[in-house]
């Protein structure tokens, strides 16, 4: 599944994104979102440093400073690929030229597909290195500060790896949450959704649960990647055997939670605006929650495109088809409570409750829809 992988990085779309909003519902204080057009990403123009010819996008730091990159770009130490990353000083900043992660990280039989913790200090990934429970197992890599180098990988042991394929980890921003794909023994499909859990940081990782026959099939479920706040999982039905009813050689699906303890709610295909004929994969969330980056493949790869979308709240709370003083007067009738229509930021689906994030949001398409008239014109 993994060597095979080579990642680098809509009117019939408009009516199945309001399916996927009526179709999601979890309960409780999930806020409705959309997608926005897919735009093709110039890698040439966005990140001048990579080369879409040996370079993959797989993780972006919490603070968008750095990019975590796997590349079989020349002058790696593996024969295979190897981890790199890209860095910037701040958000304006260009990006810095791509460095190795050296051998701590990266050895001859290859590292690849990384995830990053919000505090910068704990990199997994996954990699089919000797010593391992099986064949890929999942590895971590620590730093004492973000200027520290990374420490030697470490395997996360019997509990987190089977004796099978483990990989595409995806942690939340708190760290206490990995997950990750699996063809392990006792599964629904080839390959499942699974997830590890540990109480802090500073506790061991339990053992891995499979997500259950609701998130995961009878086909190939894969390539978690988990959003900022922990409350939306996007994961991708595999090339070989893609779920039935799709757009074509493996589709982005989302299953959405009302909160960290909440179950997560039956999976819904992304639709046409995202999913295309071509195989979907490498799905990540943008560090604010909103934008969608994923590449594209054609059948023999020899054609793979890197795509963005927006993520968008729905901010027509009354569907009026404008943003006004009702929307307005309907949010601050909900404020302090978790009314699904009202609750849409920081992340665009909302945080479980409505408060001066969600107008901060509102605002910004009041403005768009409402802008100020110059002092003359009245």
């Amino acid at each position: 599944m993994f060597r095979n992988r080579t990642t680098t990085w809509p009117s019939h779309a408009a009516w199945w994104a309001a399916l996927v909003l009526l179709t999601l519902g979890v309960g409780g204080v999930q806020a409705d979102f959309t997608f926005g057009p897919r735009e093709k990403v110039d890698f040439a123009m966005a990140f001048p440093t990579l080369d879409p010819a040996y370079d993959g996008i797989t993780s972006f730091s919490s603070d968008g400073l750095e990019i975590y990159v796997q590349s079989t770009r020349p002058g790696g130490l593996s024969s295979w690929m190897d981890l790199w990353v890209t860095r910037r000083g701040s958000t304006d900043a260009d990006w810095a030229p791509l460095e190795n992660l050296g051998p701590a990280v990266n050895v001859p039989n290859g590292a690849a597909l990384s995830t990053i913790t919000g505090n910068g200090l704990e990199l997994y990934f996954n990699s089919d290195r000797p010593g391992g429970q099986g064949d890929f197992d999942l590895y971590v890599a620590t730093r004492k500060t973000r200027n520290n180098p990374w420490s030697q990988a470490v395997n996360l042991g019997p509990k987190v790896n089977g004796p099978a394929c483990d990989g595409v980890p995806s942690i939340t921003r708190d760290g206490l949450e990995l997950y990750f794909t699996s063809n392990r023994p006792g599964g629904h499909g080839n390959f499942d959704v699974y997830v590890a859990r540990r109480a802090t940081v500073n506790d061991p990782w339990g053992e891995a649960e499979n997500l259950g026959p609701l998130v995961n099939s009878e086909y190939d479920d894969a390539g978690p990647s988990i959003s900022p706040d922990g409350r939306v999982l996007l994961y991708q039905d595999y090339l070989s055997t893609p779920r039935p009813n799709g757009y074509g050689g493996g589709d982005f699906w989302m299953t959405r939670r009302a909160g960290r303890s909440a179950p997560w709610g039956s999976p819904v295909n992304l639709g046409p605006a995202i999913n295309g004929p071509n195989f979907e994969h490498n799905v990540h969330f943008s560090p604010d929650g909103c934008v969608l980056h994923y590449s594209t493949a054609s059948a023999d790869w020899s054609v793979v495109e890197n795509w963005q979308a927006p993520i968008l709240p729905i901010v027509d709370f009354n569907s009026d088809q404008k943003v006004d003083l009702v929307d307005l007067v309907m949010l601050i009738d909900n404020w302090g409570t978790s009314n699904t229509q009202c609750d849409i930021g920081p992340m665009p689906w909302g945080d479980g409750k409505v408060d001066i994030e969600d107008l901060k949001v509102f605002m910004t398409y009041w403005e768009k829809d409402n802008p100020p008239q110059p002092a003359d014109s009245k």
